[in-house]
Order: C-alpha cells, then sequence, then structure tokens
C-alpha cells in the first residue's frame, strides 16, 4: 500500500479512545514526545506573554510541562486533560518544583469554568486532536471562559508547512492507526477564525519534517 499524497483530514478516534490512550502512554510521554514538542510551546508561551496575577487555562496540560512554566508566573493557573494519569504526572511535577495549579479531569467541549474568568488559554497539540465539525463549538467554549479581550495561544500540527514525503508517510500512518497517531495537520489560521478568534500572529516551523503553526490570537 503506497501512502496518500495528501495530509489526512478528520480525527477517526473517539474520546474514550482518547482518554485510555493517553491513560497508557502517560508515564513514559515526555520521553516519546517531550524533547520534540518543546521548542513548539516555548514559542507559543512567548506569544502568550502570560503576566502575574492573571488567570490562566491549559487545555491538555498533559503531563505539565507547559503547565509549571505557567504556575512559575501566576498563582491562577488551571490545568484542564482528558486523561487521569496524565494529571497524575502533572501533580507529580508541579510538587516537585513547589509550584501550585488547579487540575481538573474534563472535556473542553464543556468546560468547567465561568464565563469571562480567564485572561489567557493556552494549549499545544489540542485542537489538532478535535473534530473538525466540532472545532467552532470547542473554540466558543474557549471564548465563553474568556474575558473580553482575552488572549489564546494554540499549537498545532500544520497542514499548511512540512516536508511533501513526511507529511505523506504521516497522513498513511494516521489513516492506518488512527487511535495511536491521533493528531493531523489543520489549517491553524482557519480553524480559529471558524471560533471568531482574531489571529494577531500565527508562525510556522517543521518537527521531523511534519508541519507546525503556532500562534496568538484574541477573543
Amino acid at each position: 500500500m503506497s501512502p496518500p499524497t495528501v495530509a489526512p483530514t478528520d480525527v477517526q478516534r473517539s474520546v474514550a479512545e482518547a482518554r485510555a490512550g493517553y491513560d497508557r502512554i502517560a508515564r513514559v510521554y515526555d520521553l516519546l514526545a517531550g524533547a520534540s514538542e518543546r521548542p513548539f510551546r516555548a514559542h507559543a508561551l512567548a506569544l502568550l506573554h502570560l503576566q502575574p496575577g492573571e488567570r490562566v487555562l491549559e487545555i491538555g496540560c498533559g503531563t505539565g510541562e507547559a503547565l509549571a512554566e505557567l504556575a512559575g508566573v501566576t498563582e491562577h493557573a488551571v490545568g484542564l486533560d482528558l486523561s487521569p494519569g496524565m494529571l497524575l504526572q502533572a501533580r507529580a511535577r508541579l510538587d516537585a518544583r513547589g509550584l501550585h495549579a488547579r487540575l481538573m479531569e474534563g472535556d473542553a467541549h464543556a468546560l468547567p469554568l465561568d464565563d469571562h474568568s480567564q485572561d489567557a488559554v493556552f494549549m499545544s497539540f489540542v485542537l489538532d486532536l478535535v473534530a473538525s465539525a466540532e472545532i467552532p463549538g470547542f473554540l466558543a467554549e474557549c471564548r465563553r471562559v474568556l474575558r473580553p479581550g482575552g488572549r489564546m495561544a494554540v499549537v498545532a500540527m500544520s497542514a499548511d508547512g512540512g516536508m511533501r514525503a513526511p507529511m505523506a508517510l504521516y497522513a498513511w500512518a494516521h489513516t492506518l492507526f488512527p487511535v495511536a497517531v491521533d493528531c493531523r495537520p489543520i489549517h491553524l489560521r482557519e480553524a480559529l477564525d471558524s471560533g471568531g478568534f482574531t489571529v494577531s500572529t500565527l508562525e510556522q516551523g517543521t518537527m521531523w519534517g511534519l508541519g507546525v503553526a503556532w500562534a496568538l490570537a484574541q477573543r
């Protein structure tokens, strides 16, 4: 079977499959993906430019690497994740560094936070896990919890960059193994536009030849 020449266009695994999958790899996630994802998270965190005292939510906080950076700036950091296994790793990381953040298990399609309660939202390799038809509603929840004028920094696999051969090979793997290879490239600016955000900065890079984009957007 030959790899296709176009990137996959949608998510092909359920929320339950995602939760179970991340629970299984929680203890080794940083070894599997931490080093490759870290530079892009750093770029997006720099764009967010969080200030002391601000209220910030990280969606899909995973093992807490970025959340620890946020909690090092403000005492009002919240980390949300589907996976209890990932949250255990995040708590251990925060405790080891003497940092505090509120950790919540939940689905970002229905954020357990009040309207306009956050100054900022951060997410890294999360929006590319949301089914295409659900992205506007997912981002509407982000808008709901952000205060007027609030901002959001996002990292995602990008369908607008990358090298042809690695992108085609990844598309092929995503089609064959949709639970294990669950992210898929998206058009980040178009996605944010569809959710009513105004993109102020969007940058592109590559990770193992795959396109990655990071952006700052305002509510």
